[in-house]
């Protein structure tokens, strides 16, 4: 096997919401903190107030809970989780998937923002929107060293296009 390919590679749907719960709370978490913590503020005042605060803890989640879904129903959340094969090629990474209701898709250099790692995977977070990504679990690796050969490729390839497209 190629050290730039991946064969038999899927993430479980549990391990993609907690990446997708994290990556949203990192940049939401206000919304979720600031009622609550106002409200405590007040108990003094009234205790009333910890009920409040209670209610808007929950109302907050009420409405989180929809956002985050919608963006696990997403075309590239499949990609996550069907298991396929991920190949770099000059042109992006090459999905192939083991499911013949699953065409083969690249994701181009141009569609890539970043990588890091997270709950065991490897994120491949996207430019489509905050919340895509492409999600590969660590054991999919062969070792250490093909994970370490996979993540430069990947990063070079990345950073290459994106000097090319500032200048």
């Amino acid at each position: 096997m190629s050290t730039s390919q991946i064969n038999s590679c899927l993430i479980a749907t549990g391990t993609y919401l907690a990446i997708l719960w994290r990556i949203f709370l990192s940049r939401r978490w206000w919304v979720l903190a600031v009622p609550v913590v106002i409200s405590l503020a007040l108990i003094p005042l009234d205790v009333r107030f910890a009920f409040v605060a209670l209610i808007l803890a929950m109302a907050a989640i009420m409405i989180a809970i929809p956002l985050v879904y919608y963006y696990a129903l997403t075309q590239e959340s499949r990609w996550s989780i069907l298991e396929k094969t991920i190949e770099i090629t000059d042109d992006g990474l090459t999905l192939t998937f083991s499911s013949d209701k699953m065409q083969s898709h690249v994701i181009t250099w141009s569609e890539i923002a970043s990588t890091t790692a997270a709950s065991n995977c490897l994120v491949i977070r996207l430019k489509k929107n905050r919340y895509t990504f492409l999600g590969i679990p660590l054991t999919a690796f062969c070792d250490e060293q093909h994970l370490r050969t996979f993540v430069i490729t990947l990063r070079n390839h990345i950073n290459t296009h994106n000097h090319q497209t500032t200048n």
